[in-house]
């Protein structure tokens, strides 16, 4: 009777041992907005929105086949404008350098990456994850200032 107890104590202690040894630290920290921006995949306009309304129709086809990659590593970026060009003289790519502040969620570009006439001042990050960035800015129309919201999806 001694022996069947041990013989079922047995593996009921590897099972504890193996189950104990599993634990949570093999999953990857969260990363920042920075990071999640600066991911390297490139991003493609979604919508575009203001006052609630969508005004993707507004848009010009030519950009909306445009590729927008963040490097977070190095904080530089690059622009590919797809198959369709709005002009001919346009070149295929074009380089720019980014950064965030976290405090202010004001993304800041060096050069015009999302052509929006009447654009005023930086991005403003309004949420990002790992498939989606939503940025906002404000724009100028026959002088009233409205706040544009475009989502960017990989």
């Amino acid at each position: 009777m001694k022996s069947l107890m041990k013989f079922n104590f047995f593996p009921v202690l590897i099972c504890l041992i193996l189950l104990g040894s599993c634990s949570d630290d093999d999953s990857e920290p969260a990363k920042s907005d920075a990071e999640l921006i600066g991911s390297g995949v490139a991003w493609k306009l979604s919508s575009a929105t203001a006052n609630d309304i969508s005004i993707i129709s507004l848009v010009d086809e030519c950009i909306l086949d445009n590729l927008i990659t963040f490097n977070y590593d190095d904080k530089t970026g690059l622009v590919d404008i797809g198959a369709s060009k709005c002009s001919d003289s346009e070149p295929q790519t074009e380089s720019f350098v980014w950064d965030y502040n976290e405090a202010s969620k004001a993304l800041t570009v060096d050069k015009t990456i999302l052509d929006v006439p009447g654009a005023e001042g930086n991005l403003l990050l309004e949420s990002v994850t790992s498939n989606e960035l939503v940025v906002s800015q404000n724009v100028s129309f026959s002088g009233f200032t409205q706040k544009v919201i475009v989502t960017l999806v990989h």
